[in-house]
């Protein structure tokens, strides 16, 4: 453990030291405030007014959108994590140590997750005591819809350094990345579209349906962060498969 901590606190280092992880956080949080605000959710059956326009202490706009901003987000937080160290040779060194490739995994995707924990909690919570301000705002489900987009984040990163290892270019990463996840948060918007197995099997498939139809309205249902994690833990198998599968080349 000390080992995957040890890799957790240089990337954390690194990401501090990042122009790249300053500006996408700065767009996310932007991005974000202004939806809340002035756009609302207007796309798909989940169409919720902003916040000036529906005057309703509720955060839902805000969460409906994080699927689609982390989408975007954790493939530039996590562009450069496999493929920057390949691009500079340092990736040889950093497995030259005492490490197993899946410590390297893990420590990477505790950093990363720390950070995007850090900014969904300062994107969020202003907005929260910004509305509690201004009418009975529901804690309970504001907590509950912070908890389900740290799990929902968590497999965005895993995929994102997958994606991350299987390419020498950051912009390569990131592209690959943000396709399979926009890809995967669009799925249920087509469902209608596909025949019914299919549908059932895109409806499931997308992760917004593991966390807007439960987290973001008070439940926390087990199945959903099962759901999660088991996308997480597959995400960093395979990025362990194949950062192993380089080392012994």
């Amino acid at each position: 453990m000390s080992r995957v901590l040890a890799v957790a606190r240089r990337e954390l280092g690194a990401a501090l030291d990042s122009g790249t992880a300053w500006a996408a956080a700065a767009l996310f949080i932007l991005g974000l405030h202004a939806a809340f605000f002035f756009l609302g959710f207007p796309i798909g059956d989940r169409r919720v007014a902003g916040f000036w326009e529906g005057r309703t202490a509720t955060l839902d706009a805000a969460f409906s959108w994080l699927p689609l901003f982390f989408a975007l987000l954790a493939p530039a937080l996590t562009m450069g994590a496999w493929s920057a160290e390949r691009r500079s040779g340092t990736e040889e060194l950093l497995l030259a140590q005492p490490l197993r490739p899946g410590e390297a995994v893990l420590g990477k995707f505790l950093a990363t997750w720390l950070v995007s924990a850090l900014l969904l909690a300062v994107a969020i919570l202003p907005l929260a005591l910004v509305v509690a301000r201004l009418g009975p705002l529901d804690w309970g489900a504001v907590l509950c819809g912070l908890f389900g987009a740290m799990l929902l984040c968590a497999g965005f990163l895993a995929v994102g350094l997958c994606a991350s290892a299987l390419v020498t270019e950051e912009l390569s990463a990131f592209l690959l990345a943000a396709a399979i996840l926009l890809g995967l948060s669009s799925a249920s918007l087509f469902v209608r579209a596909l025949p019914p197995a299919l549908s059932e099997l895109a409806w499931y498939a997308s992760p917004p349906v593991h966390y807007l139809d439960t987290a973001t309205r008070g439940v926390l249902d087990a199945r959903d962060g099962l759901y999660h994690l088991l996308l997480a833990a597959l995400g960093l198998y395979l990025n362990t498969a194949v950062v192993e599968g380089r080392r012994w080349r």
